[in-house]
């Protein structure tokens, strides 16, 4: 079941960081030959990793009530459900840092299955439940100014690369759209 797309640009990803510049995904940035792939999946990352790698273990460094990134909605979300993931292979070296946003306000059926998600991908989710709608894709190369740069450097053993290649894209279902939740993923995968 393939998962419907909007490509009308959402206002939900407006915003800037230091150390990011989001370009509509497939253009302006040239990542790497080995990378990009990964990067353009159009289906579940989740289940990209698990035929690649194996299974898959999620790591869930944070779910709480918070503040988003600069770069994730420019203020317009002053409290939101931060949830921070770390998908990694069985030898648990980590492949893909997950952030993702829900804003607190409106409340709806998506605030209740976020909550459920427990140690299960969000991706899962997305990508099995009919009425999902991916609304805008996005990438960009993070650097050291970035937060989830340094997140995702904290969780590497070895040193990170001065730039780590990320994409991101805002999810609502079809019969609430208000309610949404932007997912960014920044790769490990070297």
């Amino acid at each position: 079941m393939a998962m419907r797309e909007y490509r009308k640009k959402s206002r939900r990803l407006e915003g800037y960081a230091r150390g990011s510049h989001w370009h509509p995904l497939g253009k302006a940035l040239k990542p790497p030959a080995t990378l990009r792939p990964w990067l353009l999946e159009s289906g579940s990352l989740t289940q990209r990793l698990q035929r690649h790698f194996g299974k898959i273990d999620v790591r869930v460094l944070q779910q709480a009530l918070g503040q988003p990134y600069n770069d994730e909605g420019e203020g317009r979300f002053p409290l939101a459900v931060v949830r921070a993931v770390v998908l990694s292979a069985s030898d648990q070296r980590p492949l893909v840092v997950a952030h993702s946003v829900l804003p607190a306000v409106p409340r709806g059926p998506l605030s209740v299955m976020f909550k459920q998600l427990g140690k299960q991908a969000l991706g899962t989710l997305l990508f099995t439940r009919r009425g999902f709608v991916r609304r805008q894709r996005e990438w960009a190369f993070l650097d050291t100014r970035h937060p989830l740069y340094r997140m995702t450097k904290l969780q590497q053993e070895r040193g990170a690369p001065n730039r780590l290649w990320a994409r991101r894209a805002v999810f609502s279902l079809s019969r609430y759209p208000g309610q949404t939740v932007q997912v960014t993923e920044v790769f490990c995968i070297p």
